[in-house]
């Protein structure tokens, strides 16, 4: 019942009586994923969508504040409406848990939850390796995207269970590449002119992400309209920015934030805030809560850490998610206010931009400038 996610169904109240037990939840309408992906043609868009939603529903059951294992992740319990839900959590337990009882779907269960061993978030993503599978073998899909495909199946389905990939969060981010793989096949000039969805998240407070992303968006304003977008309302920051560049020739800066009526409403700023082409998103000071989904669902991430020498414990957080594999390509580490001494500051082997120091962040430097076009790219 304490669940909340639109791929999962609302569980509204439980009763019982002497001789049953009620659960009433929410009622789906539609097909579960076997029958949907065996009547359809379904194209390689749609295929690649559905994926995403099954991975986020993933990201979400995994998430340290809930860590549920589903345990029977099979076609027959998906259903496909105007959504993705993911049904039938019978089997489901806390991660680390251990029952009495056994529960598995031949071709679809984790080799360790069959032969007794302690079940983890790794079961899971073997069964969505098969899912992969299925869902490729019964869809329309070019043969290099079935080759991207099959390469994240294997990767999910290796028998050893430490040997697998870790979460949906990585899944997501694979299925993310082999989709812009796809799309940089189009028009070059104009994949290279797009800025994308760019995140900005601070490794703890008064570390400068706020005011590293007023020099990203102020950069970016002159080359075209973009979207400056925060979990924190501020008003008086906003109210500066679009007055400062409103109207110049056709461009210009949106203002938002979640709960606004302007777009970006939503309990979750990661998934509302990607719904943009043009974005920086100023996800505030807390990694732990969403740099793995911003990961997962923007184009380029941006870590800001601050550069005094009492900030090194702040970099606690790149070297876990480095050992979890996580500082993908699509991350970068910037510095702020940094000094000589800066490296010192970064866990071994983590590279990172200096940021220089910026008294107007609505008016930047030549510097900054410069960064921004290593990092972003254009001009």
């Amino acid at each position: 019942m304490k669940l909340s996610h639109p791929g999962i169904p609302k569980v509204f109240d439980v009763d019982e009586d002497e001789e049953f037990t009620y659960i009433i939840e929410e009622y789906i309408e539609g097909e579960n994923l076997k029958t949907f992906y065996q009547r359809r043609e379904v194209g390689e868009d749609l295929l690649l969508e559905h994926l995403e939603q099954i991975c986020s529903v993933l990201e979400y059951l995994q998430d340290q504040s809930i860590r549920l294992i589903h345990l029977d992740l099979k076609p027959e319990n998906i259903v496909i409406s105007d959504r993705v839900c993911i049904i039938d959590f019978g089997a489901a337990r806390k991660e680390g848990e251990r029952t009495g009882y056994c529960f598995y779907t031949e071709g679809y269960t984790a080799p360790e939850c069959i032969g007794g061993e302690e079940s983890a978030k790794q079961s899971d993503i073997f069964s969505l390796g098969k899912l992969i599978r299925f869902m490729t073998e019964h869809s329309r899909v070019s043969k290099s995207t079935g080759k991207r495909l099959e390469k994240i199946a294997q990767k999910c389905t290796i028998r050893e269970q430490r040997s697998r990939i870790g979460s949906g969060v990585i899944v997501t981010a694979m299925l993310k590449r082999a989709t812009k793989r796809k799309k940089r096949s189009g028009n070059k000039k104009e994949a290279r002119a797009r800025t994308g969805r760019i995140a900005v998240i601070g490794l703890a407070r008064g570390c400068g992400a706020t005011h590293v992303s007023v020099c990203l968006v102020s950069v970016l304003a002159e080359r075209g309209k973009v979207v400056f977008a925060q979990t924190v309302r501020d008003e008086s920051l906003g109210e500066q920015l679009v007055y400062r560049y409103k109207g110049a020739q056709g461009k210009g800066i949106l203002y938002t934030a979640v709960g606004q009526k302007s777009g970006f409403s939503g309990s979750d700023p990661v998934t509302a805030m990607g719904a943009e082409s043009t974005v920086v998103a100023d996800l505030g000071s807390e990694p732990a809560r969403y740099f793995k989904k911003a990961v997962a669902r923007f184009d380029l991430v941006l870590v800001v850490g601050g550069g005094a020498s009492w900030r090194q414990n702040d970099y606690d957080f790149l070297e876990r998610m480095a050992k979890e594999k996580l500082l993908g390509t699509n991350c970068r580490v910037i510095v702020n206010m940094a000094g000589g001494d800066s490296p010192e500051l970064l866990p071994y082997g983590i590279k990172a931009f200096r940021f220089p120091y910026e008294d107007n962040p609505f008016s930047p430097g030549s510097e900054t400038r410069k960064l921004f076009g290593k990092i972003v790219g254009g001009s």
